[in-house]
């Protein structure tokens, strides 16, 4: 079954609940809200998911049902928000994956559950935030496919300054932290990291008007050198897309090589959204990006169909296509559904 939950996992969800539990009794215009303005849930998800690989040697390596548990928040530390304790509790055991094994299906049932990120943010003039302590990565407008996989954590310090005002750039970004332990997601036991440094990133983004947004970074990655760049168009009065993004990356030294993704995506009714497009990752890539795509020439599909505001279905499909080498994802299926705990809670009025 695997480990329930880190100890320090269990110190932040019981710290959530003493947190929530006066609010709710109370009700929305209680005193517990008074504990609700200082602590911020900024989102809460709850995942099922069928997934079916075959690898192109024909093989069929998942067959199963797996679940996923998210959370975000952040404690504010003073009134004006300006110094403020974030975290974020994640199931799942990898670098590249937040699912656990329901025992439906290939591989044993799972029930991990691990702080993978702890920081302190700080403001102490208006556009200019410090960070430090278990951080997320940033990516500007590229997406998991071409940068880091969304479950992924890196441990160190990030200095940003977002004043579009002041600069032509909307956001400058630099990072130096340690990104390893691609098994070992549990923060507590990755916090010595802090003393270690092999990943170091600076990121600019742009926006164009409200309708085109860019970014450009370099990351250095235990002495392998990558440019990654990418835009993304939002125009809804396209008749054929809505939203069109183009992503590359060129890794410099250490097997230099390049890969792209273009993704496009429509509403096509109330509630249903339509998206695709074609990836190609090289195979020296490293397999820490998202887990969906990983290396190779693929067309993927992706559908999104609101049920309700809270509940949500959202299909996945891939087929690798012109691989000369081998890939670990031939064909793959997912079918997703999630529910957002956040908006439910929102909506009784036991947050606000």
């Amino acid at each position: 079954m695997g480990y329930l939950a880190t100890p320090g996992a269990l110190r932040v969800l019981a710290g959530l609940l003493v947190l929530l539990i006066p609010a709710a009794s109370a009700g929305a215009d209680g005193p517990g809200n008074e504990n609700i303005r200082w602590f911020e849930l900024q989102s809460a998800t709850l995942y099922s998911r069928y997934r079916y690989v075959e690898s192109s040697a024909g093989v069929t390596t998942a067959n199963q049902m797996q679940h996923k548990e998210s959370f975000r928040g952040r404690l504010k530390l003073d009134k004006r928000g300006r110094l403020t304790l974030n975290a974020g509790i994640f199931s799942g055991r990898q670098f590249i994956g937040s699912w656990n094994n329901s025992g439906w299906g290939t591989g044993d049932a799972q029930s991990n559950l691990a702080v993978k990120q702890l920081f302190l943010a700080a403001v102490p003039w208006k556009g200019l935030v410090l960070e430090y302590g278990g951080l997320y990565l940033q990516r500007g407008e590229s997406s998991e496919i071409t940068s880091y996989d969304d479950d992924g954590y890196i441990v160190g310090e990030r200095i940003s300054i977002k004043r579009p005002d002041r600069f032509f750039l909307d956001e400058i970004s630099v990072t130096y932290a340690y990104l390893g332990d691609t098994t070992n997601p549990n923060l507590n036991k990755r916090f010595h990291r802090l003393k270690q440094s092999n990943y170091h990133q600076f990121l600019v983004a742009k926006k164009f008007g409200k309708r085109i947004g860019a970014s450009l970074d370099y990351t250095l990655q235990d002495g392998s050198e990558t440019l990654r760049e990418a835009v993304k168009l939002s125009a809804p009065e396209m008749r054929v897309l809505d939203t069109v993004r183009f992503e590359n990356y060129q890794r410099v030294d250490v097997r230099p090589d390049y890969g792209f993704a273009l993704y496009g995506e429509k509403l096509l009714v109330r509630r249903l959204t339509l998206g695709g497009g074609y990836a190609q990752i090289d195979p020296n890539y490293g397999n820490l990006n998202a887990d969906r795509f990983l290396t190779g020439k693929r067309i993927f599909l992706m559908v999104n169909f609101q049920i309700f505001p809270e509940l949500a279905v959202a299909p996945y499909l891939t087929r690798g296509v012109g691989n000369r080498s081998p890939v670990a994802q031939r064909i793959r299926l997912d079918l997703v559904l999630n529910y957002n705990l956040l908006k439910s809670l929102q909506r009784t009025g036991l947050l606000p």
